[in-house]
């Protein structure tokens, strides 16, 4: 997928049928590889993550435990933003999300491919 996506560019009307939508139908980032991680497959003995450069724009903040993705799409494709940036750190500890709906906004920089170790093991996915 990793190098599709390299050659092809993100598909969005793709976006959400594997892992959900809860900020929208848009590209999830993440400033954390172990929340990359927990969205990676292994292909050929390895795990595949994509290392991107994104550039944001006028954020959307949203720290709503259930927020409306329509609303949240809205803002920005049809508002004053260019990106979300769901704050999962405050609603449930977890890390904090980037969802992008223009495409040329995400350039995918490098293809990182890695093996996972005991002790680097993310803790919800044993």
């Amino acid at each position: 997928a990793a190098e599709n996506i390299c050659k092809s560019d993100f598909k969005m009307r793709l976006a959400g049928s594997a892992t959900g939508t809860l900020y929208g139908r848009g590209a999830y980032l993440a400033e954390s590889i172990t929340k990359a991680d927990e969205y990676s497959k292994v292909e050929d003995s390895f795990y595949t993550v994509l290392l991107c450069r994104v550039l944001g724009g006028r954020v959307r903040y949203c720290d709503e435990r259930s927020p409306d993705p329509d609303q949240l799409t809205k803002d920005c494709t049809e508002g004053e933003y260019d990106c979300i940036l769901g704050d999962r750190i405050k609603t449930s500890g977890t890390y904090r999300e980037f969802i992008l709906f223009d495409t040329e906004n995400v350039y995918p920089e490098y293809i990182v491919k890695y093996t996972r170790g005991e002790l680097f093991k993310s803790k919800s996915h044993p």
